[in-house]
């Protein structure tokens, strides 16, 4: 199904309302395979969400990926925080707080193993917030 052409026709009132495209949702699940996949989804997530003129909260493992990103485009990472959660735990808790009091453009979270149920949240908290919700899995190969 291709939801960004598809209507819900709606018999009552003889309107037509439109899906929203995949791009317009409050969460975005995306796979990478490599870390050049991991500069570009920064890149991507940086240059859409950049001139918002608010923080970008990124929750990674990875110390140096955001390094990389600075010293190989010319993406200022100046609006960037990132969290290393290889020292910080990271519940879905302090996820919620960031992504529905709206003071951040957007929140990434690397890696995260997340059930479905913790997806639905995060969707939620997202739309309240007006925050979007990005969720970066390293996608191996087998």
């Amino acid at each position: 199904m291709n939801l960004n052409n598809n209507s819900i026709f709606n018999n009552l009132n003889s309107e037509v309302t439109t899906i929203p495209s995949i791009e317009h949702q409050w969460l975005d699940i995306k796979e990478q395979m490599n870390d050049f996949e991991l500069s570009q989804q920064y890149a991507d997530i940086f240059q859409k969400h950049g001139v918002e003129n608010k923080w970008v909260l990124v929750l990674t493992p990875q110390t140096n990926s955001l390094e990389q990103l600075n010293s190989s485009s010319n993406i200022d990472t100046s609006k960037v925080l990132q969290v290393n959660t290889n020292k910080v735990k990271i519940n879905i808790k302090n996820v919620k707080t960031a992504l529905s009091k709206g003071n951040c453009a957007a929140v990434v979270l690397c890696n995260a193993s997340l059930k479905e149920s913790e997806l639905e949240k995060l969707t939620s908290y997202a739309q309240q917030g007006k925050t979007r919700c990005i969720v970066l899995n390293n996608k191996t190969l087998h």
